[in-house]
Order: C-alpha cells, then structure tokens, then sequence
C-alpha cells in the first residue's frame, strides 16, 4: 500500500527510535511535510497524494505511535517537533510548507516557531487553534478509554466504518492496515498505545495557545470545517470565537471554510481542500 501511494519509504534514526515517512514528487518541487490526525498514518493523505505530488515534493510523516514509526516514549508535541527537525535534516529542506491535520497542528506551529527560517508556510486542517480542554464537553478519560477501547472485526470493518461516517468509499482498499493491530481477543484495535492516547490529548488539552501563536511570523491558512455540522450550539460558538480569537492572535492568518466538509478534510472534501492549498501556495 505504502509504496502504491509514495514513490520512496524512507526510515530515520531518532537516537535510539525511528521515524517511517513517505515520499513523492520531484525533488526539486517546492516541499510540503504533511501530519497526520491522532491514531492515523501518513496513508491519511492517500486521496491527495497523487494530485499533491505532481506539483510539490511531498515528505508525510508517521508521528511517534503512529504506523511504522517508534512506539517509543515521550509522546509529547515536544518531541514530534524534535522528531520533525531530523526529518528536515535527513531531506535537507531549506524552505518547507507544512500541511497539518488536527491534533499535529500544534507542533507544527512548534516548528514554525522553532525553525522560522525554514517554514515558509502553514497550512492547518481544522487543528491548532483553540485549547482542547476548553471544548465544550470534552472529557479526556473518557475520549482514552473509548478510542483505546475501539475494537473492530477486520481492518475490512474498520474501513467499511470509516467510509460511511466520512463518505470516503473511494480511499484505497488496505489504507488503514498500518492504523490497526491484531489484539488478544482476536480483533483488531489502534496501534497507537493507549499511554500516546493519553499523553496526546493531554499535551493538546493544555498548550499555551496564546504564548504559541504570538511568535508566528510565516503565512497561515487555516481550513475550517463546516459548522453547520456540529452537534450544537454551544460548540458552534465555541469553534467560532476560537478561530476569531486565532485571528487575532495571528493577524497574518487566512482563515476559510469548506461548506459541508467534516473534520478530516483531506478525506471528506479532497478537491476543495487541493484547490484552498494550491490557491494559498501559489498566492
């Protein structure tokens, strides 16, 4: 599947861990480093990727946890921002766009920080501007406990599920195998460790997001997902004056909504998402 989608699967040393990440493209084409969302891979990205490819020089990471990466503790937003500056080293990217979806957000923002000589862009899928713990009836032991809970009866299953709730029957056959593991009950549940699943949304339940977002220099698009798809009203206006407070805090932001896209972006409205990051790239 990986090498269906990528031209190259490269590994990387982190000290003692490793880093799996995909790549496709001309070399010499502007590069993008795309992040996945929480539980998921680099295969993510899988209904974008040929289109991506044939204008920009694609690097798409697993995150620590995640796929065929480490396991390895810390999972921490820290550490996936060290992680991601070996992967800059190892591809010698000078200039880079990061596309990153939900929870990856965050240390995207990091690096841009980080390493603003570098990140010439940002583009944030529906992630990165708000506090988790300030969403309206979040509980973080109960979001653990039901996704390391998750179990399904196939990686069949469990993409059959995730084609009905995010209308994406047409991702490739086999895309979620590196999201799944076999488990003692002979069914199959999330890689990712249920102790990431913790340290994860902790870390994303308690960034400073206004001491982040005041040092960012570089331009920002911020790719909402439609609002009329929340669940109430107190979400609406929670998500709203968030991305209004993001504006505030990074004036140089361009912020736009897809009508009738989900939270997974890339997945739920692949064209209109290529055609936001091409518009903004090529401004």
């Amino acid at each position: 599947m990986n090498q269906m989608i990528f031209g190259r699967i490269k590994r990387i040393a982190v000290g003692d861990d490793m880093l799996e990440y995909g790549v496709a493209g001309a070399h010499d084409a502007p590069a993008l480093l795309l992040l996945h969302a929480i539980r998921n891979t680099k295969l993510l990205f899988a209904g974008i990727m040929p289109a991506l490819a044939e204008k920009y020089r694609v690097i798409a990471v697993d995150l620590r946890g995640h796929g065929q990466s480490s396991v390895a503790e810390p999972y921490t937003f820290e550490q996936i921002t060290r992680d991601l500056m070996c992967v800059l080293e190892a591809e010698k990217l000078d200039q880079v766009t990061i596309l990153a979806a939900s929870f990856s957000a965050v240390p995207a923002q990091m690096l841009a920080v980080r390493e603003p000589q570098r990140i010439s862009s940002l583009i944030l899928l529906d992630g990165g501007y708000y506090c988790l713990e300030e969403v309206p009836g979040f509980d973080l032991k109960s979001v653990v406990s039901r996704l390391a809970g998750t179990r399904f009866a196939s990686v069949e299953d469990a993409e059959h599920q995730f084609a009905q709730r995010y209308d994406a029957k047409w991702m490739p056959t086999g895309w979620m195998q590196d999201e799944l593991q076999h488990m003692a009950d002979g069914r199959y549940g999330y890689r990712l460790p249920k102790a990431a699943f913790a340290a994860y949304f902790q870390e994303y339940a308690a960034h400073s997001t206004e001491q982040l977002f005041k040092q960012i220099t570089c331009p920002v698009l911020l790719l909402l997902a439609d609002e009329k798809l929340l669940p109430d009203e107190e979400q609406k206006r929670f998500y709203r004056e968030a991305a209004h407070s993001y504006q505030r805090a990074v004036p140089q932001v361009i912020v736009k909504t897809i009508p009738d896209s989900q939270h997974l972006l890339m997945v739920t409205n692949p064209q209109e998402t290529l055609n936001e990051i091409n518009r903004f790239l090529h401004k």
